[in-house]
């Protein structure tokens, strides 16, 4: 038998060879549908070892007529979307990590493996996995961060690098959770606020992958992409069952204090409270991600920028507090602290 890393079997939409632990307990057999709950099961072991079986499993599944409709409502079984013919969804680990950051090398891969996990149990509909899977990245992201503030001197060194939709909504949770420690906030106030950053950008997940993909936006393109507040409350709000405080985050974060963002145009109090947090960290790390118009080299330019902008995306006090949470004058770049 040969060892394998949970982070592996994700790609696998339906699992090739038989899976065992440590003690040679078979946990999956080949040919299982890898669901994200099977997932969050397995992950729970230190080891997981495959092992190819010599004849391929049949399943009387196999059998059945394609195409094949139970009634008019019901989903296609076994049709152009067969599990023989389609191409495995494979989700791309992203192993880069901040060499400068405070938080272990480790605990940034797996935050991002886990959270991209998480990602695939929404768009697999798994999504009572998905809740609890993302209350689990929270408590790993409240210990972490909490374990690590004392020793943070630059903000830079909580932020994760890599590709930007493993690590945004991680980073966004880390800044708002730094946030909430520093301004001693009350703990569970802390635990909604990082859970409604972990979600803020759920919307994104319906939203064409070609818009998601482009640097450059159009009109058009522009209109469809700010559609993603009112998808991800929905989604949020009617699918998931979150409280309302959450579900106002995804929704509110691209407001802009005086009015001028979107979707509804809200300024000052208008704006929920824990939007507004989440909303100035998510424009934090879309800037330091380069996620901007205004191109960066170091937190400290970011910070600058955030000065800038200043009332007119944020609300002063919140932004005041933001700015002189960790020291300013942060001149490593980003490309620098990547491994």
């Amino acid at each position: 038998m040969e060892k394998i890393e949970v982070e592996e079997l994700v790609k696998f939409k339906m699992l090739p060879f038989d899976l065992y632990n440590d003690n040679g307990d078979k946990l999956v057999n080949a040919g299982e549908i890898l669901t994200s709950g099977k997932l969050l099961q397995i992950s729970q072991y230190e080891n997981l070892y495959k092992d190819t079986p010599k004849s391929p499993k049949t399943t009387q599944k196999n059998n059945k007529p394609r195409n094949k409709k139970a009634n008019e409502n019901d989903e296609i079984i076994d049709g152009s979307d067969s599990f023989e013919k389609e191409k495995p969804k494979e989700i791309i680990f992203d192993k880069t990590v901040n060499r400068k950051s405070k938080i272990k090398a480790q605990a940034q891969v797996d935050m991002k493996s886990y959270f991209a996990t998480t990602m695939f149990a929404m768009q697999e509909n798994s999504k009572q996995d998905a809740i609890q899977m993302i209350g689990e990245i929270k408590d790993k992201i409240l210990d972490d961060v909490h374990a690590v503030l004392p020793d943070v001197k630059y903000c830079s060194q909580l932020k994760l690098l890599g590709n930007y939709y493993d690590c945004h909504s991680l980073n966004t949770a880390i800044l708002v959770t730094a946030l909430g420690y520093k301004l001693n906030l009350d703990e569970d106030y802390i635990e909604k606020l990082a859970k409604a950053a972990l979600l803020h950008d759920i919307g994104m997940l319906k939203l064409p992958k070609e818009i998601l993909e482009k640097t450059v936006l159009s009109q058009q393109d522009n209109k469809i992409f700010q559609t993603h507040t009112q998808i991800g409350y929905k989604i949020l709000k009617q699918e998931m069952g979150m409280p309302e405080d959450i579900c106002l985050v995804a929704l509110e974060h691209h407001e802009n204090n005086d009015g001028s963002g979107y979707p509804f145009k809200l300024s000052g109090e208008q704006i929920s409270e824990m939007a507004r947090m989440v909303g100035l960290c998510s424009f934090f790390d879309d800037l330091t991600s380069n996620r901007t118009p205004t191109r960066i080299k170091n937190t400290k330019e970011a910070l600058r920028v955030m000065l800038e902008v200043g009332s007119k995306k944020f609300t002063p006090q919140l932004l005041y507090q933001f700015v002189n949470m960790y020291n300013y004058n942060d001149l490593e770049s980003y490309e620098e602290m990547a491994q």
